[in-house]
């Protein structure tokens, strides 16, 4: 049994989908690096440690973090992408998940990195309408005892419609901290159906239990005073104990303190479609 692990994260991403590039990292100066345990306990992780008691400082949460994940694009080599995404602890997707009315393949081979942009891509691919899964893409942390901590991300979305760019705390489906980003509803300004989301940024902490009325749910609309597909957006949660608060660009969108979860998961980012275009992606 290792100790979780209370994590300030930072990730610069650009976000895009069918061919296009999805995240952008930019390059950060190397830091000394100590070896934590992830799910096996003889394979080490790379994370920044705070080099003093006084650990990473946050004012806005009054918290100290113990350690530090980023990614280093400049450490990225396209000829073993997953080889050196490994190294700097984080982990590529392989595996089918069932959904409707497409399944959702997520592959390595819509993982890449453009090292002329210093850009890692994550990929949903075209193809026919009668195919019955979409390739999609994503990345997780190697560290899965993740409990609690300060997350953001400068992202800037794909403009085409029919994806939705997704970054989470997981454990399971009711442990679950989402902001999720529909690229269908980003210029929709019709009145939505009953059960399909309103146009902009989903930010949900999902219930602890399936009989639980979803609660914890605000839609930041996408009302003219940004574009999330056109320059870089920062979009944050910090988990606490207390709860969780959102942001974006700065601006503070309220504390959740219900079905907050209490148990150590990961980070996951992706780049999904399930073909459901009017609806969720």
């Amino acid at each position: 049994m290792y100790p979780e692990f209370r994590i300030l994260l930072y990730f610069t991403l650009l976000v895009a989908s069918v061919q296009a590039s999805l995240f952008k990292l930019t390059p950060r100066a190397r830091r000394t690096y100590q070896a934590l345990y992830s799910r096996d306990r003889s394979e080490s992780v790379s994370v920044n440690v705070a080099t003093c008691a006084c650990g990473y400082y946050i004012p806005e949460t009054k918290q100290t973090f113990t350690h530090h994940i980023n990614l280093d694009p400049s450490a990225l080599t396209s000829s073993n992408l997953t080889a050196s995404l490994s190294k700097q602890g984080w982990i590529v997707s392989d595996y089918q998940q069932t959904s409707t009315p497409k399944n959702i393949t997520y592959s390595p081979s819509n993982v890449k990195y453009n090292s002329r942009s210093k850009a890692l891509e994550l990929i949903v691919t075209g193809g026919s309408t009668s195919r019955n899964s979409i390739g999609s893409a994503e990345i997780s942390t190697m560290v899965d005892k993740i409990l609690y901590g300060s997350f953001r991300f400068n992202v800037k979305v794909s403009p085409i419609a029919g994806a939705c760019s997704g970054i989470f705390f997981y454990k399971d489906d009711n442990h679950e901290i989402d902001i999720e980003i529909l690229t269908s509803h980003i210029h929709n300004t019709t009145a939505q159906a009953d059960g399909v989301p309103k146009p902009g940024v989903q930010l949900t902490v999902q219930p602890l239990t399936e009989a639980q009325a979803l609660r914890n749910y605000k839609v930041v609309p996408f009302d003219g005073k940004f574009d999330p597909t056109k320059g870089y957006h920062e979009y944050r949660f910090d988990w606490l104990k207390a709860g969780v608060r959102y942001w974006v660009d700065g601006d503070a969108y309220g504390t959740y303190t219900r079905f907050i979860p209490r148990i150590a998961g990961q980070i996951l980012i992706n780049n999904w479609s399930n073909g459901d275009l009017c609806e969720f992606s």
